[in-house]
């Protein structure tokens, strides 16, 4: 894994799109939970520095409603992101090939981590979409119970890029 990801890493191209991948993920983690006060402010079109003020009091509320394990887990599912998608680009490159089912656990660990993303009163908008508005709250850790996995996933999918790459890049059948 480790060869395959300085390979990814070498080349400067990958680090600014990993790091890019992952304030915008991180930035749709707190527009999710803040889409009406985003919305409100595309409506009276408001200036750029409003909108960064907006990002930063949505991350530190999110930050003292939820606490420091859940607000880490956001960064790190945001982080993990955009390595994850930095690896899959590099590995559609080289290889012309997606890597099958492995890259797709990789997406289901970053929806899993949106879906976790704050608490359980704040994740309504995504969790609404399934009909479990509230059902984030009535778990004892308050959405890590989904995080965790996310970044476990996101994790395995890393690994099985690597592999892949190293390998070859194809799929086994």
């Amino acid at each position: 894994m480790k060869n395959a990801f300085q390979s990814v890493f070498r080349n400067p191209k990958y680090i600014v799109a990993s790091v890019l991948i992952s304030s915008l993920m991180f930035f749709i983690f707190i527009l999710a939970n803040n889409f009406a006060t985003f919305v409100t402010l595309l409506g009276l079109n408001s200036p750029p520095k409003l909108f960064i003020e907006v990002v930063t009091n949505g991350a530190a509320n999110i930050l003292a409603a939820s606490g420091i394990a859940l607000f880490a887990s956001i960064i790190a599912v945001s982080i993990l992101s955009g390595l994850t998608i930095s690896m899959i680009i590099y590995q559609l490159r080289m290889t012309r090939s997606f890597g099958c089912k492995r890259n797709l656990a990789g997406f289901g660990g970053i929806f899993g981590g949106a879906f976790s993303s704050a608490c359980s009163a704040c994740s309504t908008t995504l969790a609404s979409i399934f009909g479990v508005a509230g059902g984030l709250s009535i778990f004892p850790l308050k959405g890590l119970e989904v995080s965790l996995p996310s970044i476990g996933i996101l994790v395995a999918s890393m690994y099985f890029i690597s592999k892949g790459l190293v390998e070859s890049g194809r799929c086994k059948i």
